[in-house]
């Protein structure tokens, strides 16, 4: 496998997490496996003297709780690389709007 092949499927397993809304590249953009003509956000896999690691950064979803989104993208990264260490940034998460929550400020009657 090249780290290209492997940070896309990286990717790809980390966006089938039902806890994670979205990839993020970190605070500024710079989060990311830079290949020829584009570019993976929100992974980065390296050697390190410990070992191959794994860097996710993630926009989750409101609601599993922080273990939990960690839990499912261990997984998800191990599932398609075992062996390395991930290191899991939560960036933000995602609060979807209930539709029928009025939110709308009070209006004098």
């Amino acid at each position: 496998m090249t780290t290209e092949t492997d940070a896309e499927r990286v990717a790809a397993a980390v966006m089938r997490c039902p806890s994670v809304a979205r990839l993020s590249g970190g605070t500024v953009g710079e989060v990311a496996t830079y290949l020829p003509g584009r570019r993976v956000t929100g992974v980065v896999i390296r050697e390190s003297p410990s070992g191959p690691e794994v860097s996710v950064h993630v926009v989750g979803r409101y609601g599993p709780t922080m273990r939990q989104i960690s839990r499912e993208i261990d997984s998800a990264v191990h599932s398609v690389l075992p062996g390395h260490r991930v290191h899991l940034t939560i960036d933000d998460l995602d609060i979807i709007d209930d539709p029928t929550a009025d939110d709308a400020p009070a209006t004098p009657a």
